[in-house]
Parts: C-alpha cells; sequence; structure tokens
C-alpha cells in the first residue's frame, strides 16, 4: 500500500470525523429555553455525602462539567446576593447587593435580557421568592434584608411566573401576611394579568395562563421531606406552560435549603435537601432530553459549612464534620446538558456563567447592560 493512498484515507477519514462532530445538535444548536439550576451551599461535598447516602445522582450523571470561583467585589467569601447577581448579570458585586454594581448601576440579568427578547421567563426557588437569589435575577435593589421592597419590585419586574414560597411579604397583616403597610401585592399582581395560586393541588390552573405566581407558604417551603414533591410539582407545571411559549423562555430553579441546613451543620438535613434538588433536576433533564432545544446548567453560588467527609470504609461508617457555620471560599462545580452545554466545561469566574448564557443568546458583551 503506497504512501499516497494511507495519506488520502487518514484525510477522508479526518474529514468525515469533522463532518460528524460539525453536525452533533448539541455544539451547534442555540438552544431555544435556559434552565438554570442553582443549589445554594452546594459544593463538592455536599454532592459527594449526597452520593454516599443515597446512590448515584441525576446531577453528576451529567455530560459535561466544570468549577467556578465564587468570591464578591468585596470578599474572598461570597453571599448568596452578589453570587445570584454574578450568575444573573455576569458582574461582580459587594455582598448583600442584587441586581447591580457596587456603586448601585443597576445591571440587566439573563432573565431579564430573555425578556427583552420576548421570551417567557419563571423563577422557582424553596426560599421565599424575595430571597437573595431569585431576586438577583428579577430586580435591582442594594440591600438583600429588604424583602418587602423586593416584594414590590418584584410587582413591576416582568418576571412571568414567580413559584415557590412568600406570600407573608406580598400581603398585608389584616389579610393573612406580614406586610407592615396596607398594601395588596397580590392585588397589584392580579391586576396586571398575574393568576395566583396557593395550594399545589391547584397548579392545573397555571395551564393556558401567561403570568403567575404560585406561593405555597407565608414564608419558605417547608424542609425536604416534608414538604413532599412540591417543587417536582412547581417545576412539571411551569416547563409545561413556558414550553407553550413560542420563542422559548428562561426557567432559574434555586434549592435554597441546602445552604440553610449547611448554616445549621445538619449533614442529614442537608443530604435530604439534595435529593430533593437532585429529583428537580431529574425532572428538568427529562423535559430537556424529550425537547430537544433546551439547555441545562446546574451550578452553585458558593459552599457552606465547611463540610468535610472521614470515617470508615463504607457510607454507612462515613461521618460528617463542619468547619464553618458560614460560607466558604472553594471553587464549585458546574454541570451542563443540551445545546451548546460543551461551553461550561473548564474552570473559570461565576461572571462567566451570565457571560456565556447572554451569549449563547446573542450578546456578546454585558458591560454595558442597561
Amino acid at each position: 500500500m503506497n504512501t499516497k493512498y494511507i495519506l488520502n484515507r487518514i484525510i477522508a477519514v479526518l474529514l468525515l470525523v469533522t463532518v460528524v462532530s460539525c453536525a452533533t445538535p448539541e455544539e451547534n444548536e442555540t438552544p431555544k429555553n435556559i434552565i438554570l439550576l442553582i443549589g445554594d451551599g452546594m459544593g463538592f461535598p455536599q454532592i459527594t455525602a449526597t452520593e454516599y447516602a443515597h446512590g448515584n445522582l441525576n446531577l453528576t450523571n451529567m455530560p459535561y462539567s466544570g468549577t467556578i470561583f465564587t468570591h464578591s467585589a468585596d470578599g474572598r467569601v461570597t453571599d448568596s446576593a452578589s453570587s445570584a447577581t454574578a450568575l444573573a448579570a455576569g458582574h461582580k458585586t459587594d455582598n448583600g447587593m442584587l441586581g447591580m454594581l457596587p456603586d448601585e448601576t443597576p445591571v440587566q440579568s439573563i432573565a431579564q435580557y430573555a425578556t427583552e427578547l420576548g421570551k417567557a421567563t419563571a423563577l422557582v426557588a424553596t426560599s421565599q421568592i424575595t430571597h437573595a437569589t431569585p431576586a438577583g435575577f428579577g430586580i435591582h435593589h442594594p440591600a438583600r434584608g429588604d424583602e418587602f421592597i423586593i416584594a414590590e419590585k418584584y410587582v413591576d419586574s416582568g418576571i412571568d411566573m414567580l413559584l415557590g414560597a412568600g406570600y407573608g411579604y406580598f400581603l398585608p397583616e389584616s389579610e393573612g401576611g406580614n406586610r407592615p403597610d396596607d398594601r395588596n401585592l397580590i392585588i397589584e399582581m392580579n391586576e396586571k394579568g398575574y393568576v395566583y395560586i396557593d395550594n399545589v393541588n391547584d397548579l392545573d390552573q397555571m395551564a393556558g395562563q401567561e403570568k403567575v405566581i404560585a406561593f405555597l407558604e407565608s414564608n419558605a417551603l417547608k424542609t425536604y421531606p416534608e414538604r413532599g414533591d412540591q417543587m417536582s410539582k412547581l417545576t412539571q407545571a411551569a416547563l409545561g406552560q413556558l414550553s407553550q411559549d413560542p420563542e422559548g423562555f428562561f426557567m432559574m430553579i434555586e434549592g435554597s435549603q441546602i445552604d440553610w441546613e449547611g448554616h445549621a451543620n445538619e449533614a442529614e438535613a442537608m443530604i435530604q435537601e439534595m435529593i430533593d434538588f437532585d429529583n428537580v433536576i431529574g425532572e428538568v433533564l427529562e423535559f430537556a432530553k424529550n425537547d430537544g432545544n433546551t439547555l441545562v446548567v446546574v451550578t452553585a453560588d458558593h459552599e457552606t459549612g465547611g463540610l468535610t467527609l472521614h470515617g470508615g470504609e463504607t457510607a454507612v461508617d462515613v461521618s460528617y464534620e463542619f468547619s464553618t457555620g458560614g460560607h466558604t471560599g472553594v471553587q464549585v462545580p458546574v454541570y451542563s446538558f443540551g445545546p451548546s452545554g460543551e461551553i461550561f466545561t473548564g474552570q473559570y469566574d461565576n461572571t462567566e456563567i451570565a457571560r456565556k448564557l447572554f451569549s449563547i443568546w446573542g450578546k456578546p458583551n454585558v458591560d454595558d447592560s442597561l
């Protein structure tokens, strides 16, 4: 066999590989939909502990993975507000600030950009919807603790679906809420076309409705497993409606209470919250696989508790030790699936999550967001 023949065969094979590679949908199609899931406080130790206790996770079966740095603009250890701003808008800010730079210049979130593109939007959380992570995607405010003000800002936020809990921040005390004033923000949102749902058994009312607020508790949802499959049901109902939008959608889902159990140094309860979060990831991945045009990205805002696993040779013998009741500055994981999922591999800053999402949908420069 002569050298020229061998070279021609090699070139032909390389060309065939190139053609096949270029035809791979995940690497070349722009996703119509993006679903970003955030495990608040979920670092590598939380994932490992859950795998030891529960077995294989939907999360770690995703095809692409990477890691991100999480520091805020004013410290090596971030809080959930500054990290939410980084993940949502691609900008560093000070701890405690939502959707704005340290000088209080507002910056556009990927959810707000989706609205600009004519796509539907949804924020889902196991915390109250006024908590730091969902608020970082929906509003602009310098202080995360002003949750009654954050609720007011949601009225005009343009986010189509707010799902989870927190009606106490939207209703006055005279009507079963906790607001210190007489404003009924639920009625105000009703007047803007929002349908209000306060019972998990009524989620079928979401069908056919473009604007929905579903708050199942006054403050946060109950802990898992007490709350049952509420998060899965909220997610399924939302996906059923969002998928009807011809332009597509953006959805952020937060497993909020992983973080809370980390703060409390409650390893077993933290694992339960991780299991529920992974169940939701499973629901989302099933939708994305069937849809074929949905990018799924899973990450964390920071690690909470400084969790260490040590002990025996089996999962049963593993014991857990926390080094802090606060957040840590370690890198956290990123997992992805679907069209453009491969660009989330590697090691980079948390601001790059938003910047990659913006770029996928045609906005390569976020430095002049608003």
